[in-house]
């Protein structure tokens, strides 16, 4: 089962990256022409991450170094690796969720074209941020090359 879901987890974290790319391009270069296609990508990358989310919770459950962690938090706090891993990496990833969800209903709403790839482009490079900065990036290359 941890295989499974670090092996799901690996993939979603990769293609979050990428549709969030995407939804940035079509956000900066469709300014007046947005249609319903481009608010589809929005919704794509509104899903993968609460997918992403779902893999990770259920992670945090199923996962040995972290339930190691969890028993110790004292000491998990003091290491800047677990903490980050135990604390700091789901907190973000909560954070990048709900700015996702937020960021699809209010594209959603919008009316003329420019707001909605406004909103799209600001939500989504906010979203990639808060996704980017907690991305354990070594384990996440080494999961690909190995």
């Amino acid at each position: 089962m941890y295989g499974f879901l670090i092996a799901a987890h690996n993939v979603l974290a990769w293609l979050v990256l990428g549709v969030g790319a995407m939804v940035l391009v079509k956000g900066a270069t469709r300014k007046g022409a947005w249609d319903a296609g481009d608010s589809s990508w929005v919704r794509r990358l509104t899903l993968l991450v609460h997918l992403q989310l779902v893999a990770g919770l259920a992670l945090w459950f199923v996962s040995p170094t972290v339930a190691l962690a969890r028993a110790t938090m004292g000491e998990t706090m003091k290491d800047s690796a677990l903490r980050r891993l135990v604390v700091e990496h789901p907190t973000l990833m909560i954070a990048a969720v709900i700015v996702a969800t937020i960021t699809s209903v209010r594209v959603r709403k919008a009316e003329p074209a420019t707001v909605k790839s406004t909103r799209a482009l600001v939500g989504a490079a906010i979203t990639l941020v808060l996704v980017a900065a907690v991305i354990p990036w070594a384990r996440l290359i080494t999961s690909w090359t190995t």
